[in-house]
């Protein structure tokens, strides 16, 4: 097909396998889609393997809105309509993610609020979104309409007993997202097994923290960095070496 977006489809690839290096994976599941640049709908990591799987431009399909396949090979994720609606109903977002790390999807269980304890909850911003209309699959439009909505324009949210969804303008910005998210929801956990007292940064310095730290210089630095690591995983697996996750 024309106008595959190889080099972004190549992004995305490196996105899926520096999430599974960073706490997302979970067996086949999880998933990361990027906006067609022509306007066409989704293109989405398919379903049948997992996150550290995915190898490049053909491991990813392109679903229009409505979830039909316009190219691309393998199966289609049920839950399609969290990339859809989301990318639907955001114009600012580019990039697309859903998983259940292990860490975030505990934290979500719990009614307690994400506190900037580490600089990762400070990368996220003012808030994190939270959504418990359903425990179960977001596979209707009607559900991901709703996920969206309570995602309103933040980047990153907690579906209740079921894992996280994270966003951003490109891929790099939204797998650091999920990256981050899931490390602030760890380190909170483990903060909170001492029973001691706290404190976090103070919501009136997040958004001066986010940017002294989130420029675009730094943003490009910390991707090269996952990819390096997720890279080096990924040669001392093929190696013979534990695969990671």
């Amino acid at each position: 097909m024309k106008d595959i977006p190889y080099e972004d489809l190549i992004e995305a690839a490196a996105g899926c396998r520096i999430l599974h290096a960073e706490g997302h994976a979970d067996m086949t599941l999880g998933h990361l889609s990027l906006r067609d640049p022509q306007d066409r709908g989704v293109w989405m990591k398919r379903s049948g393997i997992g996150l550290g799987e995915v190898d490049g431009p053909e491991d990813f399909v392109l679903i229009d809105f409505d979830g039909r396949r316009v190219a691309g090979e393998g199966r289609i994720h049920k839950e399609w309509p969290i990339h859809t609606e989301v990318l639907r109903a955001r114009p600012d977002v580019n990039a697309v993610g859903h998983s259940h790390p292990f860490y975030a999807t505990l934290f979500s269980s719990m009614d307690v609020e994400l506190e900037a304890v580490t600089n990762e909850a400070a990368f996220l911003g003012n808030e994190v979104a939270r959504f418990d209309e359903t425990r179960g699959l977001i596979d209707t439009q009607e559900l991901g309409a709703s996920l969206a909505a309570a995602l309103g324009g933040t980047s990153t949210l907690l579906l209740r007993n079921h894992g996280v969804l994270f966003a951003g303008a490109t891929i790099p910005e939204a797998t650091l997202m999920g990256v981050f998210l899931e490390r602030a929801c760890r380190s909170q956990m483990e903060l909170l097994k001492t029973h001691q007292r706290y404190v976090a940064t103070p919501r009136s310095e997040l958004a001066a923290k986010r940017e002294q730290i989130l420029d675009p210089n730094l943003v490009e630095n910390f991707w090269s960095f996952y990819k390096r690591k997720a890279d080096g995983l990924r040669r001392r697996s093929a190696e013979g070496q534990t695969f990671p996750g």
